[in-house]
């Protein structure tokens, strides 16, 4: 074993998301309507009981015994966010890499690490409702940066109140509302690339209730060959009190996406030509586009006891167009998810002791209508497959921390997660087949608050993981592949908190994971092939680490600051028959980005980042790695009035060719056309203007 994983596992062992008509209606009533006050300091923003404020999420994500985050939407609204990549950066421990337009590769502890596409091992939800499809699996191309007020980060264990149980744990992205930001805002952003994105929001506060709709559209040619991208998003929210207890928010969304692919290329390709694409991507004109539309409802109130309880419902269609490889041919889907969810909390006694409690249960079922069609130059050729999956989840969890003491409290939780995955084929009644997974995943946990806003915390967590229908149905077999669910125990310790001008948030943890779901690429065009691996270990170090340099550098009121984002990522084979001790390809072992930024007391800023990343094995034989890279980037702007803002965002300033991302390979002797090109050299400027 390597010193670096001798040391973190004995630290780790050791420590056990404007209609014209509702615009006018709005203020053609104002005489008649009393608009609730709102009051807005600083990072502090209204919230209500169906969704509370960022500083209320903050002091309710600081009760767990392990790694969060909470993102505001000030950290990324002055750029031009439309990824993961852009939203979560400076966040330690997430590592995300765009692919192509808001598809990234998102990594929190190595979940989905060999996943070549969308998403896998991370629960992804908005406003807690699920945004994965049933089976587990998922993408990004729906998701709006500009509708949301902050994102919730819950990693690894620390996501039990969302039903999630993988290893990488959970992001919820959280919708503005009528109460968090009333007014009206149009933004208007353009740049590199023929990149044009526009969007309209307005907030509406009344008596009872609170309305916020946001419309985005969106035009890029893209950095690369046959990239392009035209999209329309709408969301939208409206919450009603019921009563000085009571609060229910009904949510809906739509989207209309068209977005074409270029494919991943060769190392040479990515690093020399990087805005070529794959050749078959454009004769085949692969493309993924989608017409998809969510509705759901969450209702919240307190019992006579102070106990809160929370329930709703969703729904969630989506129609797939999806030309890809000749290979593959052209996925049509049609799919419905829908489920139910229930929560409680409160506070009770025990011989003086404070104690504190969650439970509830949530389910989601889902049913894919799933045809592929030959790919006749991005058209529907000759059907080639026709099947139903069905996909039915229901987890039942709770959750207890008893105060040994003010600043001492000691968790103890558990998960009970049932799931089915059913298919039915329509064109071979052979490959019908059904299978059940059951588990449970147990977590105890403490965290020490020595003074005020300073906590020292550790968990032990299990994490249990089904397998997709990408992964079942990898063909070659009657019925299902034999793939089983992936499970890890997982040690975490760290601390939070601050002291003068520093902050800080660290996490140190080890997993050890039985059966870990991994896949490799075997030729081009070729789906990736899945299989279970045997004993794996994923390790590593988070580290946040926030700085206020100083303050009236040059005038009262400025200030300068330094944030940093470091994540370390040991993940190996342990002793395994054909890869022994290797490194698990598919992340850079050291990924640092910092920002340091001037905020002048008059209302203007600027601010360097700086990117980098080691190089990553891209084998599990460990002979083929996509090198390190480190890239520069400068934002500036400036509050022009009370009501009008602008900014100026760099990125790669000094070009370089580098590889963002790529599909995993067992070793060199087959397919290495799996890189995905980082992008060259950006500028975007945005306009914001609030009435």
């Amino acid at each position: 074993m390597k010193p670096s994983r001798q040391l973190l596992a004995v630290l780790c062992t050791g420590t056990a998301l404007v209609s014209p008509a509702f615009t006018s209606a709005a203020l053609a009533e104002d005489d008649a309507v009393e608009l609730a006050p709102v009051i807005v300091t600083g990072d502090e923003i209204t919230g209500t009981r169906t969704v509370p404020g960022n500083a209320e999420a903050e002091r309710q994500i600081r009760r767990t015994p392990g790694s969060v985050a909470v993102v505001p939407s000030e950290d990324f609204e002055d750029t031009y966010a439309l990824s993961f990549e852009d939203t979560l950066r400076l966040t330690p421990g997430v590592y995300a890499q765009k692919r192509f337009a808001e598809e990234v590769r998102i990594a929190i502890r190595g979940s989905g690490l060999s996943r070549g596409f969308h998403l896998r091992g991370l629960t992804l939800l908005q406003d807690g409702i699920p945004f994965n499809l049933a089976d587990g699996s998922g993408d990004f191309q729906e998701a709006d940066a500009l509708a949301f007020q902050r994102l919730e980060v819950f990693k690894g264990a620390n996501a039990l109140q969302y039903g999630s149980t993988t290893l990488g744990g959970a992001v919820n992205m959280v919708s503005k509302t009528g109460q968090s930001h009333p007014g009206n805002q149009v933004r208007f952003e353009a740049g590199s690339d023929s990149t044009f994105r526009a969007n309209l929001q307005a907030g509406r506060v009344f008596e009872n209730s609170d309305m916020f709709v946001s419309l985005t559209g969106t035009l890029s040619e893209g950095f690369r060959e046959h990239e392009d991208q035209e999209n329309a998003k709408f969301n939208g929210n409206v919450g009603l009190a019921l009563s000085d207890t009571a609060e229910t928010r009904f949510y809906l969304s739509a989207n209309i996406i068209d977005q074409e692919l270029a494919g991943s290329v060769s190392r040479a390709t990515a690093l020399n030509d990087p805005e070529a694409a794959n050749p078959s991507s454009v004769t085949s004109d692969w493309a993924r586009d989608i017409r998809s539309v969510r509705l759901s409802n969450k209702t919240s109130f307190e019992l006579s006891g102070g106990e809160t309880v929370d329930v709703g419902a969703f729904v969630n269609v989506k129609e797939l167009f999806h030309p890809i490889t000749p290979f593959v041919g052209l996925i049509d889907q049609e799919s419905t998810d829908y489920g139910v969810f229930a929560q409680a909390g409160g506070d009770y006694d025990i011989a003086g002791h404070r104690n504190t409690f969650r439970v509830g249960v949530t389910s989601q079922f889902g049913k894919v209508k799933a045809k592929l069609f030959q790919n006749v130059g991005g058209s529907r050729g000759a059907l080639t497959a026709n099947a139903d999956q069905k996909s039915r989840n229901v987890a039942v969890y709770g959750e207890n921390a008893f105060y040994v003491t003010p600043e001492l409290s000691l968790i103890a939780g558990g998960q009970f997660t049932w799931s089915e995955r059913e298919l039915k084929d329509l064109l071979t009644p052979a490959e019908n087949d059904t299978r059940s997974y059951t588990g449970f995943s147990p977590k105890v946990g403490a965290i020490y608050e020595p003074e005020p806003g300073t906590q020292v915390f550790a968990n032990v967590s299990k994490s249990f993981e089904t397998p997709t229908f990408s992964e079942l149905t990898q063909g070659g077999t009657t019925g299902f592949t034999p793939i089983d669910e992936q499970e890890a125990w997982t040690v975490e310790v760290g601390s939070r908190g601050s002291a003068g001008r520093v902050a800080w948030d660290i996490a140190l943890y080890r997993a050890w994971l039985d059966g870990e779901v991994l896949q490799f690429t075997t030729g081009p065009g070729v789906p990736a092939a899945t299989f279970n691996a045997q004993d794996t270990v994923h390790q590593g170090v988070e580290l946040g680490l926030d700085v206020d340099v100083a303050s009236d550098v040059f005038s009262d009121g400025d200030g300068l600051t330094w944030r940093n984002a470091y994540t370390f990522s040991d993940f190996f084979f342990d002793g395994d028959r054909q890869f022994g001790d290797n490194d698990i390809a598919g992340q850079p072992k050291h990924f640092f980005q910092t920002e340091l930024r001037y905020d002048a007391a008059d209302g203007w800023f600027t601010a360097l980042d700086w990117e980098a990343a080691s190089k990553a094995d891209v084998d599990f034989a460990n002979t083929l790695d996509a090198p390190g890279y480190g890239i520069i980037g400068l934002t500036a702007g400036m509050d022009v009035t009370d009501t009008v803002s602008v900014y100026v965002n760099g990125r790669n300033l000094l070009d370089q060719e580098y590889i963002s991302t790529f599909s995993t390979i067992v070793n060199t002797a087959g397919n290495t056309s799996v890189f995905y090109p980082g992008q060259g050299r950006q500028v975007f400027a945005g306009l914001r203007v609030s009435f």
